[in-house]
């Protein structure tokens, strides 16, 4: 195998010779010492690096379209609504929005993946104008319908992956043995990331969370907030898959930089054992009221 390599390499440093660029070639295999070295170096770098990201499809809700529980949407219907006791998303084709509203807290309304993702992408969600303060769920009591009630914590989620199709409805505890990667908002009573905290969270091999501390630049094995975020703006959220590696970011909309982390799939709870999809919007039956407004979703076009 490595006299193939050796091979390979030779053939187009010798091309980068025959074409006078024999300097170019004599500094690389002077600063490797062998074709060997050199081939070994690019592998370690390979698995970073999409050499065929596939198409990807952005929806920008410029057309009015009505919301309806199980509906597929977008070019490819690449997206589809999972919507119950009330939960909505107004899209009325002129504000190139779609408005996510929870009235109740008992009500839910997401946007996930029709498909599974495929084994490598990237999404980029622009999303802001979050209401979901912990004043709105002041004086809620516990509902005896729930394991947990609607009293603690108010929030959504902006980008969540989940290890299996979530085409019903679920209380969080659906969500927390499911969910593999999130990032979203959630106010809770604790304090934990107050004010106004924005969670980059992944669940290890044993399902524990991590969340990224954005004030260290670490993960921490605690909610730690990411970033704070304004009411009243709107920031890009990216999640790239790569062979190996997870990579979150969040941006200002106009593009300054506010949070990038990134760890291996291995460490992720089901790593690569199940399928992922993507969702966004009021996950929970049991939990958040309040709206936000999603600008633009880009996901992959379809499972590779």
């Amino acid at each position: 195998m490595k006299k193939i390599l050796t091979f390979i390499l030779g053939f187009f440093l010798g091309s980068a010779f025959a074409a006078g660029g024999g300097w170019v070639a004599y500094k690389i295999l002077r600063r490797y010492g062998s074709p060997e070295v050199l081939w070994e170096k690019v592998q370690s770098r390979l698995p970073q690096v999409r050499l065929f990201p596939g198409r990807s499809v952005m929806e920008e809700f410029t057309a009015p379209l009505t919301a309806q529980d199980g509906k597929s949407f977008g070019k490819e219907n690449q997206l589809t609504f999972e919507l119950f006791r009330g939960g909505q998303f107004v899209i009325d084709g002129v504000s190139g929005l779609a408005w996510q509203k929870s009235g109740h807290y008992g009500d839910s309304a997401i946007i996930r993946s029709t498909k599974a993702l495929p084994r490598t992408y990237k999404i980029s969600v622009v999303a802001g104008v979050i209401d979901y303060g912990l004043e709105k769920i002041e004086g809620l009591e516990l509902d005896p319908q729930y394991p947990e009630g609607p009293k603690n914590e108010n929030g959504c989620y902006l980008i969540s992956i989940v290890d299996e199709a979530p085409t019903g409805h679920y209380i969080n505890l659906w969500w927390h043995q499911h969910r593999k990667l999130v990032m979203d908002v959630d106010n809770n009573v604790w304090g934990h990331g107050a004010p106004n905290p924005l969670f980059v969270v992944y669940f290890d091999k044993d399902n524990s969370l991590v969340s990224w501390d954005g004030q260290a630049g670490a993960w921490n094995r605690d909610w730690r907030k990411a970033v704070t975020y304004q009411p009243d703006k709107y920031y890009r959220l990216e999640l790239e898959k790569t062979a190996q590696t997870y990579i979150f970011s969040i941006s200002e909309e106009g593009g300054r930089l506010l949070a990038r982390s990134e760890i291996p799939i291995k460490d992720v709870w089901h790593g690569e054992s199940h399928p992922e999809y993507f969702v966004i919007g009021d996950p929970h039956e049991n939990y958040y009221t309040g709206s936000m407004k999603i600008k633009s979703l880009t996901i992959p076009a379809g499972k590779n």
